[in-house]
């Protein structure tokens, strides 16, 4: 359903993709994982359009496209058809979380408001904030304004979400209920390509794992290929960090 070319991206003489690919079928969900500094969250901003990449290409059904060229109509097309979660929320601090759930539809997607209404009444209710529809951001934890975030993502059904690692905001205390609305979500079915330092989670949830590290793809393979029978000592070494009962399986 989704796949990624050979994405290159520099900032200045930093080179900090060095040609990316890989694939995403419908109902994946794939965790990318890796140090802070290894191209995850570039990478999905240059998919989303957010940076213009050197080089590469993306395919998102029938769409396709270079993404150094990518003209913002073509741009806006993909996002059509893709949601964004950001780590920070990017919520409207003057509207309530209904309306800015009902915002990106209306504005993003041309939704006419009843049904902009309707769908994002259901999408909230899908993140358990349906108690929670006139409370402003200010009046809310930060794990319920990240479930916002992801309600405003899911709202107009997208092919795939992409996440920029939805809990690095988060006292620890409030992350729990952030990955368990995205596992709710996963058991639904729906597409999703988190970048994520959770890595219990990844290993419990993904079906899909990406080990990045200094701006390639390292390795990649299901869940369980990464997490009990890597082939890279790199990824094992990252993996060891994260899992003190890490336990191989030769």
């Amino acid at each position: 359903m989704l796949k990624v070319e050979n994405v290159h991206k520099s900032f200045g003489k930093n080179q900090v993709l060095k040609g990316v690919s890989f694939d995403v079928e419908k109902g994946d969900v794939v965790a990318i994982l890796g140090s802070s500094g290894s191209g995850k969250t570039t990478l999905l901003r240059c998919l989303e359009f957010f940076e213009k990449a050197d080089d590469g290409r993306i395919e998102l059904g029938e769409l396709k496209t270079d993404l150094k060229g990518a003209h913002k109509s073509v741009a806006n097309q993909f996002r059509q058809h893709t949601g964004f979660v950001f780590q920070n929320y990017n919520l409207f601090n003057n509207k309530t979380a209904l309306d800015n759930v009902k915002l990106g539809l209306i504005k993003g997607h041309g939704v006419d408001k009843k049904k902009a209404d309707e769908l994002a009444r259901k999408a909230l209710d899908k993140v358990g904030l349906s108690d929670r529809l006139d409370y402003y951001p200010s009046e809310l934890s930060g794990g319920q304004q990240q479930r916002i975030g992801i309600a405003r993502a899911v709202a107009f059904e997208p092919d795939v979400i992409f996440m920029d690692e939805p809990t690095s905001a988060l006292d620890p205390e409030l992350v729990g209920e952030v990955l368990e609305t995205i596992k709710k979500l996963a058991e639904n079915g729906i597409t999703m390509v988190i970048v994520t330092h959770e890595i219990s989670f990844a290993r419990d949830v993904a079906t899909k794992v990406i080990y990045m590290d200094e701006g390639v793809i390292v390795e990649q393979g299901t869940s369980l290929e990464i997490f009990s029978r890597p082939k890279q000592e790199r990824t094992r070494q990252f993996l060891s960090r994260f899992l003190a009962d890490y336990d191989y399986v030769i």
